[in-house]
């Protein structure tokens, strides 16, 4: 594991269980209650900039790039992706990042909340992981229940597909991308600067990941280990989120044995961490201050 320090962050290179290289970056104190965020699909741990600005100065911070998004390895064949990977990931992220007897809390929006229930099962997930938040996520059924192709029955369930597997280029951001953008995954009263933010940040990921995690999205069960988190979860969604209606977050609070609230959010579309950063800080920081003492 190869560390610098670049400002007031360090920065690592954490290697997962396959050998892919994860960026990973520490932020904030050397002690103190930690929470590991884990992003969307197509985007990158910058995604969660305007919570992570919002939170208590004395957190500690712990952000990472999924694998094939932002600063991470690339998996050069198929096998490289799955929702096991997700959680191999995840969990070396935590062994990395995390001390000996600290619990965390955990906070995952969109595919990183597919990462955070893909896990739930792991011993180093059950020995360090404290709290959870997650956040206009899904456990199964994503193509079957998004809106966001507004088309009858199975051809909206076949376009959601299309949507999420095709690996085309997307060429430089533009206006019309931020409005394409913003009708797909933001809510309707969503600002430009907000619809710019997260236009350039989907069209930042390469388009063979974009496509091969779309891929596995569309195939993704994970009702029974999301039901292996015991741990008080948040789970928040949004009255206008296209991509994973409020279905999943009722659906998923219902599985989760320590649920602590199901809170949906007026207006508020797919990308909580861009729309709604200062409802995601709240939650994390009474998460954190919530944390059990295990030292």
């Amino acid at each position: 594991m190869a560390t610098r320090h670049v400002g007031h962050a360090r920065e690592l290179q954490v290697r997962s269980a396959d050998g892919t290289l994860l960026h990973v970056e520490v932020r904030g104190p050397d002690e103190g209650p930690t929470v590991v965020f884990s992003h969307c699909w197509a985007t990158s741990l910058a995604s969660w900039g305007r919570v992570v600005r919002r939170l208590d100065p004395d957190l500690r911070v712990v952000l990472y790039d999924q694998r094939g998004h932002g600063r991470s390895q690339t998996p050069i064949t198929r096998a490289g992706y799955g929702t096991e990977k997700l959680a191999d990931d995840l969990c070396a992220v935590l062994e990395a990042t995390v001390p000996e007897g600290e619990k965390v809390v955990v906070a995952g929006h969109s595919m990183g909340g597919m990462t955070i229930m893909a896990a739930g099962p792991r011993a180093t997930f059950q020995e360090k992981v404290g709290a959870v938040l997650l956040t206009n996520t899904g456990s199964t059924d994503l193509a079957s229940r998004s809106t966001a192709i507004p088309l009858p029955g199975p051809l909206g369930t076949l376009g959601s597909k299309i949507f999420l597997t095709a690996p085309l280029p997307l060429g430089p951001s533009s206006p019309l991308s931020e409005h394409i953008f913003r009708y797909l995954v933001m809510a309707k009263g969503t600002d430009k600067a907000t619809r710019r933010l997260c236009a350039r940040l989907v069209h930042g990921c390469g388009s063979v990941p974009r496509g091969e995690w779309g891929r596995v999205m569309t195939t993704l069960a994970l009702d029974d280990s999301a039901r292996r988190i015991t741990v008080p979860t948040v789970v928040v969604g949004g009255s206008e989120d296209k991509l994973t209606p409020l279905w999943h977050a009722h659906h998923v609070g219902g599985l989760l044995e320590n649920c602590e609230e199901v809170r949906e959010i007026p207006g508020l579309g797919h990308m909580g961490p861009l729309e709604v950063p200062d409802a995601l800080a709240e939650i994390v920081d009474k998460l954190a201050v919530e944390l059990p003492s295990t030292r």
